[in-house]
């Protein structure tokens, strides 16, 4: 009994003595602590920046290969449909010239077999001159001739209408490959322009402030002229905040591609690629509809790849007016590059993107695969042919 007395007392001592404060040492030493952990997070998060930097400069250069690659095979897939188009034409026009040709071989063949079911005798006895029968005769003789001739000119065009059907067989094979080819291509960009955007969202490069300003410009706008002026209004104001050191955030990472390090676009004249792959079907300050083309306008194949013309900044994503889905690139030198008519957009404002690198696709057909694209300097559009390379005024 006393010793469970004893026990009961004991607890209730413990339980009622006093927690003790820690010492300003012990605080300090905590407060060390949980520096060094937050410093050494930030270094963590700094390597871990880098590293997705570095991926993200390797899978941007893989992107302009596999773009450049896409490209490639609309153009080759092209030209071999444009072959076969043409080989098919030869040969319905041989397949009729053949079909014609046989006609006129039964013709021939009709007459000689009536001539030759005439006995010679009676071609003797025919009433008329000497000569008539003889020219009888020598009808007979010309059109046994005329029918070996026509003959051997139409075993002549079996033999070529046959080696025409073998190149259209080829020519299809040859499409059937590229078309093929052309969508594993697709496939692969695809993927890494997915990688992309997955890469990008880590680095918190997305900026939705800056593209949910920038959206609600183009809904004030009436034109693209107005919509353009809105946003140099807001480059300058970034570029004034630059100088006031306040437009980055201490923790934003750094982007690659900073308005600084581009690539001067004003060096590049003639050498620019082609944002997409197609024909010139409208040309800078041409008029259509009472109105003067400010860009050109390129026919595409369905769904083709559309590419960053050169070095820059993405400054407008979505849908714009009558041009449908518009991408909108600054570049150095005050220059800026639109593109138009997209069906799909895969790039956002603020994303800094390579020569070449995917913006986005074309449509699946009809008047949808028509590309407008201009090029503006000081915010006045300007002939975007010279600038080009390999452009065709087509």
């Amino acid at each position: 009994m006393l010793k469970g007395l004893t026990a009961v007392m004991l607890a209730c001592c413990i339980a009622a003595a006093p927690v003790f404060a820690a010492t300003p040492q012990e605080e300090y030493e905590k407060t060390s602590k949980d520096i060094r952990e937050a410093k050494q997070k930030q270094q963590q998060l700094v390597e871990e920046n880098k590293r997705l930097e570095a991926e993200l400069n390797e899978l941007q250069a893989r992107l302009v290969q596999s773009a450049a690659k896409v490209q490639d095979a609309e153009n080759s897939l092209s030209s071999y449909e444009d072959k076969l188009r043409i080989l098919n034409e030869q040969l319905n026009e041989k397949t009729k010239a053949l079909t014609t040709r046989k006609k006129d071989l039964d013709a021939l063949v009709q007459a000689a077999v009536r001539l030759s079911r005439t006995p010679p005798e009676a071609v003797i006895l025919m009433p008329g001159e000497a000569h008539q029968t003889m020219i009888a005769a020598d009808v007979l003789k010309m059109t046994s001739e005329s029918i070996r001739k026509e003959m051997e000119s139409i075993t002549q065009q079996m033999e070529e209408l046959e080696k025409l059907k073998g190149k259209v067989a080829k020519s299809r094979s040859e499409v059937g490959t590229q078309e093929t080819m052309l969508s594993n291509t697709r496939i692969k960009l695809q993927t890494e322009v997915a990688e992309r955007k997955a890469l990008l969202e880590k680095l918190g490069r997305e900026q939705e402030e800056q593209e949910s300003r920038i959206a609600q410009l183009a809904k004030k706008a009436a034109d693209l002229q107005e919509l353009m002026s809105s946003i140099a209004k807001e480059e300058e104001a970034e570029k004034a905040a630059a100088k006031s050191g306040v437009l980055l955030k201490p923790e934003d990472p750094p982007a690659k591609g900073k308005r600084g390090s581009l690539r001067s676009f004003s060096s590049a004249k003639g050498k620019i690629r082609p944002p997409v792959a197609g024909r010139v079907v409208q040309l800078f300050g041409a008029t259509q509809a009472n109105d003067t083309n400010r860009g050109v306008v390129i026919a595409t194949r369905p769904q083709a790849q559309v590419t960053a013309a050169f070095d820059g900044e993405v400054v407008f994503s979505g849908p714009f007016l009558n041009y449908g889905r518009m991408v909108i690139l600054r570049h150095r030198d005050d220059f800026h590059t639109l593109a138009a008519g997209l069906a799909k957009i895969d790039v956002k404002v603020g994303q800094f993107l390579l020569e070449g690198e995917p913006i986005g696709a074309m449509g699946s057909g009809g008047a949808s695969n028509r590309l407008y694209f201009e090029l503006r300097r000081n915010n006045q559009p300007i002939d975007p042919a010279p600038w080009l390379n390999g452009f065709k005024k087509r």
